[in-house]
Formats: C-alpha cells, structure tokens, sequence
C-alpha cells in the first residue's frame, strides 16, 4: 500500500505555574518498513553441496595419539560462608513509679515525703493542677463514654493449632581423615563447644589406619577445629569435667584411660597402667557423683566396670564384675560375667548405674549393696545382640529408654519380663537413641540408614513426628545440648552434623509431665495384667483347671465406673432420639 501513515507523537511538559503545549510530527512511508515476512511449511530440500577436495585429502595424515583438552560444562566455583550469629531477645519494663530526681530514692519513704513537701508549697504547683484539670476531665470522659472491656468475636469457634515440626542443618564439621564419628560431647560452660573422637572399632587396631587426632570445635566456625588432642591409641570414649571444661577424659581402645588439658598441650597429662586397666577397648566413661567431681567410671567388653579418680590413674578405686547368670555355687569371674557396651548414670540416684551389656542384658546395679545379688539386683533380656545405649527418662527415673538391633524400647523397673513401649521395627539397625532433655515426651534416634528419627509420645504413638536424612553414610551417634537447642550427630565418615530445632521440639506443653506420667502408669499396669494372665495360662496349663483372674481393686473400680458411664451414655442417647419423634425413635 502506497498510503502513508502519519503517526503523531505528542510531548507534553507540566510546570507548576503555566502549562505549554508541544507538539512534533514526522512521517514515514509504509513501504520503508520492510518486507511482511510470510511463513510456509515446505519439505526439506539441499540448497547447495560442496564436494571434498582431493588435493586436501592426499595432504591428510594420521596421527596418533592425539591429546586435546576439552572442557564441556560450565566452570563453576564453590564457596561457603558462615554467618555470625545473631541473638534477639524481647525485653519489657513494669513502669511502676514516676521519675524522680537522682537524689531522692525510691525505697525511702521519708525522702519521697520529703520532696512530695516541697513540690507542694511551690506556686507553680496549684496553676499546674488548675490547667491540667480540663484536659484530665476530658480523658475521664472518654473512658466512660468507650467500653474498654467489651468482648470482641466471642462467638467465634477457636481454631486447634497446627503444631509444625522442623529440623535444619545449621553446621557440618568434617573430619580430614573421613574416619567414623566415636563418641561426642558437649563441654560444660556458658557457650559451649563440641568434642569429638574418631577412630575405626576394631580390636586389635589396624596398622593401616593410624591416625589419633580427636578435635574440640567451635559450633559457630566449621573450617578448622579450636584444639586438638592425640591420644596414644584409638579413641573410642571421651567425656568432659563437669567443672573444668578444659579437661578431657579418654577411654582408648587399648584399655587405658587417659587425661588430656588442652590449655596446656596436645598430648595426655596423665594415663593409667596397662596392667591396672581394662584388657578389652573402653566402650562406656562416665563421671560419677562425689563431692570433688573426679570421680569417673569405665566398661569394657572384657565383662568389669572400673572407678577411677582423675588425680591419681595408678590403679583404679573399685571394681565389680558383671555376672549375673552364674550356676550354684559359681564365682564371678571373667570367663561367666558379661561385657559391657553402655552406662547409664543419672545423679538423681548417686548409688545406682544401669549397665547394657554385648549378649543383650540390662543390668540394674547398686553400688552401695552389700551381698552379690544386692548389687546386681535385677536385669532384663532387651535386645538380640550388643546393646547400644540406655538412659533414663527425665520425666521419672524409674523409666528408661535403649537401642539395640532394629528396636527402640522403653522400660519399666517395676516390669522385668518385657518392655512397656515397644516401637516397629526399623529396616535398618538402630545405632544410638537419646531423650529429649527437656521436652519429656519425645526422644531422637539415629539409624545405619542416614536418617535422624523425632518421637513425641504424646502427638504420635506409633510413627515418629519427624524424619531428616542427614547423611548418605550410616549415622552412630546422637547427642543432644543440656539445654536442647542443639542436637550433635555423627556419621561414619567423619562428618558432625549440628542440628536445629523448632521451638515445639525443644521445650514441653504445661501438662506434658503430667500426661507422660500417666502413660507410664497405664503401660506399667497393662504389661502387670498381662503377665498376671501368662502366670494364670500356665498354672492352668499344669493344673487343667482355670484360675479366676485377680485384678487390683482400683482396676475393678474403674472397670465398674465405666460400665456405669456406658449405661448412661446409652440412656441419653434413647432419650434424645425419643423426644425427636424420628424414625430411630420408632426402630428403637
């Protein structure tokens, strides 16, 4: 088309005081604007061929090798950061009092009548109350006139709270060597570190694999460790002073027990005899009570605990062997007694430890008995195979919690012939489990699999309310902070994870004891009931004759409560359908 388009565009500029109008115009004809391009589906078809040149051909020659460097992905690079960390905190004030001069205090009630004296007598003082008056009348005024106290949205129905469980990975410190995670600890101060240990499990030890450095690291820096320690032989336990966090204790895979302070140097300080320690690696350390706080005891598979001070590692303090499945008239001695493979000790019983050992036996162990079977008063038959950690509930200490083959299981004292919580079984095996130290319903597991398991009791019975897999590698330890902020695993290439949780996994709701002791309660009566009815198959079994089962007195109250609940629940029930006057009331 030959018409021209005129296309006008139009410049306007406003001014505060007088407006101007300006205007440009410029034309361009249509068929400077370029060929309309039209698309067709055609079939494909050679547009030119180049035949090869033989001239060039006669020229090839082949070379071999040939090298050549190619680079086919992109470069990328790679960089980590840890930021500093950040503490908020809200802080309010209960402005109780006016403000006074410096010289007046306020806990004195003469100077305060003293200066009230002195203001008064003032002549400002009456203009002021005489101006102030108005506007105070007003303010009263107000508050009369407005419902301060009105309810607002009362007939709204209040909305069950969605509980949110989550679990970051806030840190990650590798080990250089990539040997497995052996024990973890937290140090006992204000910002506390973490000491790790790493060594391979195996006795006697490997030649090959020789590396003794354990590390103390920073939680807020991951690149290097603060300190380090080299013990003589493999660590396999490490535990910190409750009172000096700069001395460490060690259980080596030779049997012996070492000293270290790392303001002084990177070697042990003191170490105990080969000949007065343990003939098996240390499997087990913890501290025990005593006044000066240096008092530590040890297990070993070689089937004896071991106390020892830490002032003076000559020769231990104590020993007991741990045989508890001796024949008539047999003497503990190693060849009977069992090895041992965790400890448990809480300071709430200063003369009682419990005591896991390799053949699957938890052992309830008073110190302070007398005869044999005072000491070693009980056990229970918990897992097939080594069992790999035992501790007490925080909720009560008659409760405890172990690990072993692909089970988790809770215990009772009371109850000696099976667990009162039973978990399903994992398809790997469980390597290490922990109570939640202030959340008294939960506890955290780790397995072969990589994956960080969170129970709560409370919200789920029969799954765990939270799942993480931290690692491709299989995870062997657990350990979390005092105060459960933080949660320390390892894995078995040397990496410690530093976890973080939401705030409904660390602290507990205001009845969560409470609950938790009831659930104790009624699990420690149900595994009662059950074996009182094994105890009444078997005598029938023997005898041919059905004994009448005997309940407790108040399971019999309770069981009369709910028939009489049940009763009139159903009589409600007749009475409402009747006075509907509906076709349920005529069927009925």
């Amino acid at each position: 088309m030959d018409q021209d388009y005129y296309i006008t565009h139009k410049m306007k500029n406003f001014k505060i005081r007088s407006y101007t109008k300006s205007t440009f115009a410029y034309t361009k004809l249509r068929k400077t604007f370029g060929r309309q391009p039209l698309f067709q589906m055609v079939p494909a078809h050679i547009i030119d061929s180049i035949n090869p040149d033989q001239e060039l051909q006669k020229e090839y020659i082949l070379r071999n090798p040939v090298h050549r460097e190619v680079q086919a992905s992109l470069p990328q690079s790679e960089h980590e950061t840890n930021t500093r960390r950040r503490v908020m905190h809200e802080q309010g004030i209960n402005h109780t009092e006016g403000g006074w001069p410096p010289d007046v205090h306020l806990y004195n009630e003469d100077h305060l009548n003293r200066h009230r004296r002195r203001v008064q007598h003032e002549d400002n003082y009456i203009h002021s109350i005489l101006n102030m008056k108005p506007y105070v009348e007003h303010l009263i005024d107000q508050n009369n006139a407005i419902d301060m106290y009105q309810t607002y949205f009362a007939d709204m129905q209040p909305q069950t709270p969605v509980e949110k469980y989550n679990i970051q990975i806030a840190n990650i410190f590798r080990d250089p060597f990539c040997r497995p995670v052996s024990c973890i600890t937290w140090t006992n101060e204000k910002i506390a570190k973490l000491v790790a240990s790493y060594c391979y499990k195996m006795y006697p030890e490997s030649e090959t694999k020789s590396k003794k450095i354990c590390y103390v690291w920073d939680v807020n820096k991951q690149t290097s460790p603060i300190y380090e320690f080299s013990p003589t032989h493999g660590c396999w336990q490490v535990a910190c002073s409750p009172l000096e966090s700069d001395l460490l204790i060690t259980g080596l895979g030779n049997g012996t027990v070492s000293v270290f302070d790392i303001r002084v140097s990177s070697n042990s300080v003191g170490s105990s005899s080969i000949y007065n320690s343990h003939f098996a690696p240390v499997t087990a350390l913890l501290y025990t009570n005593s006044r000066t706080n240096s008092e530590f005891f040890t297990g070993s598979p070689d089937g004896q605990c071991l106390w020892w001070d830490k002032r003076n590692l000559s020769k231990p303090i104590d020993r007991l062997q741990m045989s508890v499945k001796l024949a008539v008239n047999e003497e503990p001695s190693f060849i009977n007694s069992q090895g041992v493979s965790a400890l448990e000790f809480d300071r709430g019983l200063p003369t009682k430890f419990l005591c896991g050992t390799e053949s699957g036996l938890i052992i309830n162990t008073n110190r302070m008995g007398r005869s044999r079977s005072e000491i070693l008063t009980s056990f229970w038959d918990a897992h097939t195979g080594p069992v790999k950690a035992v501790q007490r509930s925080p909720c009560t200490l008659r409760m405890f919690i172990s690990c072993g083959d692909w089970r988790v299981r809770i215990w009772s004292e009371e109850v000696r012939t099976a667990p009162i919580i039973v978990t399903r079984p994992y398809r790997y095996q469980i390597t290490d489990v922990s109570w939640a130290p202030l959340r008294f319903s939960s506890y955290m597991a780790v397995s072969e699999d990589g994956i960080f398991h969170y129970w709560d009791l409370l919200r789920k019975y029969n799954q765990p309310v939270a799942n993480l897999h931290i690692s491709s590698h299989g995870l062997n330890k657990v350990t979390p902070h005092p105060e459960g902020q933080s949660i320390a695993v390892g894995d078995n290439e040397g990496s410690l994870f530093l976890l973080h949780l939401s705030d409904n996994m660390i602290f507990p709701g205001p009845n969560d004891k409470q609950l938790m002791h009831q659930t104790y309660n009624r699990e420690t009566k149900r595994e009662h009931n059950v074996d009182t009815r094994l105890k009444e198959q078997r005598l029938k079994m023997r005898t041919g004759v059905e004994p009448p089962t005997v309940f407790n007195e108040e399971e019999n109250s309770d069981i009369d409560d709910l028939e009489e609940v049940t009763k009139e629940y159903f009589n409600t029930v007749k009475k409402e359908i009747s006075q509907m006057g509906g076709a349920l009331a005529g069927d009925s």
